[in-house]
């Protein structure tokens, strides 16, 4: 995975936000899509809004790249999806299926939400918010097994037994093992990794985390904002992660102090993910380019 990031701005919360930039925050810098002027993106995302979608993320790779054959622009959206991405409020996450259909080998999903997000559509085949992960699992010939994590078992209760087989289910307990009784401390737990054998794509809605940590416009689990970066860092760190995004900002329908508190705590809660990914990134290519420094010297023998 690449330490690049971009940032899908939808509703034009990520304006009152500064982690995506260098010159306020993070220390590497990201790409901004706008998406504010596409109509029929809010929860839903009408065929007009997928082909306009794509099309600005393409735009916005030419910049500075050249090609325009179907072959090249395969292998570009390959490429770009290979990074860390914040797709804005709980209503966008059918980006997630948007960015996984650019992936072109076999992979393994694994969603961090507190709704599992595989409700039929209700209009037709109009991909949502809340139909994503089904569509995924429908259409996707490339993902192998899917991983939801933090989603609300009544809400589970309520899919078709079908859909509910071709996923494995975690509950909060399945995948932070508590040390102690005490609820917060990055030494009060270990982490539980899903199983698989392919290469994974982290999805992370932050409706999995109680509103004590951060508020999204989505009602929410009972996961701890440092659960869920401990999980991330414990997932780059022990799988091959080929990708991740983020969605669960707050929303201007909330008033006064309360987003204003809420678009803080969400743009921390941005930077401290970021930083650690990028943090894990460069661990990992330094570990790589050790073992290639030594197997290269020892073919020299």
């Amino acid at each position: 995975m690449k330490a690049e990031f971009t940032v899908f701005n939808f509703s034009g919360i990520y304006d009152d936000e500064s982690f995506y930039r260098r010159d306020k925050g993070s220390s590497f810098c990201g790409k901004i899509v706008d998406l504010r002027d596409v109509p029929g993106t809010n929860c839903l995302c009408d065929d007009f809004a997928r082909k306009e979608i794509r099309k600005r993320i393409l735009d916005h790779l030419r910049k500075s790249i050249l090609g325009e054959e179907p072959a090249f622009e395969d292998k570009l959206l390959n490429n770009f999806t290979k990074g860390v991405h914040f797709i804005d409020s709980g209503n966008y996450h059918y980006m997630s299926a948007l960015l996984l259909e650019m992936i072109n080998e076999p992979f393994s999903l694994v969603v961090l939400d507190h709704h599992p997000d595989m409700q039929p559509s209700m209009f037709g085949d109009i991909l949502s918010c809340g139909s994503w992960v089904k569509e995924v699992i429908d259409k996707n010939p490339y993902v192998k097994d899917v991983h939801v994590i933090g989603a609300d078992r009544k809400l589970i209760d309520e899919l078709d037994e079908t859909d509910v087989g071709k996923v494995k289910f975690y509950d909060r307990e399945d995948v932070i093992i508590r040390l102690t009784e005490k609820n917060v401390g990055i030494g009060n737990f270990k982490i539980s990794l899903p199983q698989t054998d392919y290469p994974v794509y982290l999805s992370i809605d932050k409706d999995v985390i109680s509103k004590e940590y951060l508020e999204t416009n989505w009602d929410q689990g009972d996961f701890t904002d440092i659960e869920v970066l401990e999980f991330t860092r414990a997932l780059l760190a022990e799988k091959n992660v080929i990708g991740v995004d983020i969605c669960g900002e707050s929303s201007y329908d909330q008033d006064g102090a309360a987003l204003e508190r809420a678009i803080a705590q969400n743009d921390k809660f941005n930077m401290e993910l970021l930083e650690l990914i990028k943090t894990e990134i460069m661990r990992i290519e330094s570990i790589s380019l050790r073992i290639n420094l030594y197997v290269s010297q020892f073919d020299r023998r």
